[in-house]
């Protein structure tokens, strides 16, 4: 199973349009209501004076993020990270207020003609300063609030790419441990069967065959027709009868249409595996149960067993702790599993939404 990384879509276009629009903003302002325009300044002046402000507002908006919320954001928060933070702010009122002193009286009073203050007796460097943090603490607000909400989001977003390739790395760990497990019991069945010079042992052969093009073409797939699966099942029983020489006393029933529902491959083969492997199989009276009833989105698996009392290796074993977790994973929840487990009989009870 692998988890592709959404490719992050850049960020300059969407802060380019954002800026863009508040420029059409100011300008149709500007233009549409000319009684709070100067009357010196031309439409061509007026409109360069509005760029050269929203300049300033974007520098306003961006310092912070760069002085005051990097150093805040960068790792564990500590007196140096505030000491840092809080000269950042410093420094970015002052580059504020003297980017805007140079705008205005080195750029729009000599070249345009321009003195946003012409009108203003009370003006001194210390009312300048005081102006300046004053208007432009909004944007500065603005920025920092931008760079809280996204570094959230960043971290939301890698902890959710975190947890996706965990997950990839633990399924893809827990298929490698049911594969073999699977392969080791029925090569140990087919093995006892060519030593016994058996008639059986080439339609064994050859049924394994078909389970591993299942197992290396289709189960690596997150899902899987349910038709297929079932006939990797079917033929998982097959190899056990003949594995016990026509002797396996097994109850199927499946219940239901089939008509196109996924489900994640192997996931029900480590039930039979295990009535197969501590059951007790060859009792008529006492035969194994599965019954499978479906519907269009459930799937219904009930699995009993007679316990083997000359099977003493532990019931459930690495099959079932495999697919518990895969459950656990693959359909959190949309699925109860019920396992009853006495010293007499096992009995396995899923329901599973596909």
């Amino acid at each position: 199973m692998t988890v592709a990384r959404p490719r992050a879509f850049p960020e300059w276009p969407i802060h380019l349009l954002i800026w863009a629009l508040l420029l059409t903003k100011d300008l149709v302002v500007l233009y549409t209501t000319p009684a709070n325009r100067p009357p010196t300044l031309t439409d061509t002046t007026a409109g360069l004076v509005t760029l050269g402000y929203l300049l300033i507002n974007a520098l306003a908006f961006y310092l912070p993020v760069e002085l005051v919320a990097r150093p805040l954001l960068a790792g564990a928060l500590n007196w140096p990270r505030f000491g840092r933070a809080a000269g950042g702010l410093l420094l970015t009122l002052l580059l504020i207020t003297g980017v805007r002193y140079g705008v205005e009286f080195l750029v729009f009073k000599p070249l345009l003609g321009f003195d946003n203050y012409e009108h203003n007796p009370t003006f001194t460097a210390r009312w300048f300063v005081e102006n300046s943090v004053r208007f432009y603490f909004d944007y500065v607000l603005y920025g920092l609030l931008y760079a809280f909400i996204r570094h959230q989001l960043l971290t939301e977003r890698r902890r959710r790419e975190a947890q996706q390739a965990h997950t990839a790395a633990e399924l893809t760990f827990l298929r490698s441990q049911l594969n073999p497990h699977f392969l080791f019991n029925t090569i140990n069945d087919i093995y006892a069967l060519v030593y016994q010079q058996s008639e059986a042992a080439p339609r064994a052969l050859l049924k394994l065959a078909e389970l591993l093009r299942y197992m290396l073409h289709d189960a690596h797939h997150d899902r899987v027709l349910l038709s297929r699966e079932l006939d990797y099942l079917n033929g998982l029983i097959e190899l056990q009868r003949i594995g016990s020489k026509d002797n396996l006393h097994l109850d199927y029933q499946l219940r239901g249409p089939l008509n196109g529902q996924l489900i994640a491959p192997m996931l029900l083969v480590s039930f039979v595996e295990n009535a197969f492997k501590h059951g007790l199989l060859t009792d008529a009276a006492r035969p194994v149960t599965l019954h499978l009833d479906l519907t269009a989105t459930t799937l219904d698996l009930r699995l009993h067993n007679t316990r083997n009392e000359q099977q003493k290796d532990q019931v459930g074993g690495i099959g079932l702790a495999n697919v518990r977790r895969r459950l656990a994973l693959l359909y959190p929840d949309r699925h109860t599993l019920t396992i009853a487990d006495s010293p007499t009989d096992f009995q396995v009870t899923l329901r599973l939404a596909l």
